[in-house]
């Protein structure tokens, strides 16, 4: 019989899997990327951080200077995080696209934490486009590719079809 091994430290013994630790580290502002995070870090046991806004997204006026911030590739004041990114394996890293760009709060986070990352995987929710260029600007940012991307559009969200493409990141992780 295999022993599974949470913590990748310990010397293995014979028959003992190694089992990476993740982080799912996400900024969610309509709740979208949220059920997203939640469900990954439940599908690989991974634990979770919810990256916070310092500023004001809410109304018109939040909507388009957040447009405008993601735009112009601005980053925003966050509240501490808890987790030490450089404690885990894999660092899963989630946002919204505003405006086709990675969002103010996420490029923060990378800013700041990007030198404690192990490997990175990331995901996005997006109205309809700018996934891609948005994983471009959190590589170029870290100076790491992803292991894994997960994409996904509002219709994907409507519907059930988000949880086939999660099931298939959820199985890339899984040989990371």
């Amino acid at each position: 019989m295999q022993r599974i091994v949470s913590d990748v430290s310990f010397p293995r013994q014979s028959g003992e899997i190694a089992v990476s630790k993740k982080l799912v580290c996400y900024y969610s502002h309509t709740g979208h990327t949220q059920k997203i995070a939640e469900l990954i870090a439940e599908n690989i046991g991974a634990d979770i951080e919810r990256i916070i806004d310092a500023k004001s997204r809410e109304g018109v006026l939040g909507y388009l200077t957040a447009g405008r911030d993601a735009m112009l590739k601005r980053q925003s004041r966050i509240q501490p995080t808890r987790k030490d990114p450089s404690q885990y394996d894999v660092v899963i890293l989630g946002t919204p696209i505003w405006a086709w760009n990675l969002s103010p709060p996420m490029r923060t986070y990378i800013s700041e934490q990007k030198a404690k990352f192990n490997q990175v995987a990331f995901f996005c929710t997006e109205g309809g486009a700018g996934g891609n260029r948005a994983f471009r600007q959190m590589a170029n940012l870290i100076g790491k590719q992803p292991v894994a991307t997960l994409e996904l559009n509002e219709t994907d969200l409507k519907g059930e079809s988000y949880k086939d493409k999660v099931d298939g990141f959820v199985e890339q992780l899984a040989v990371t």
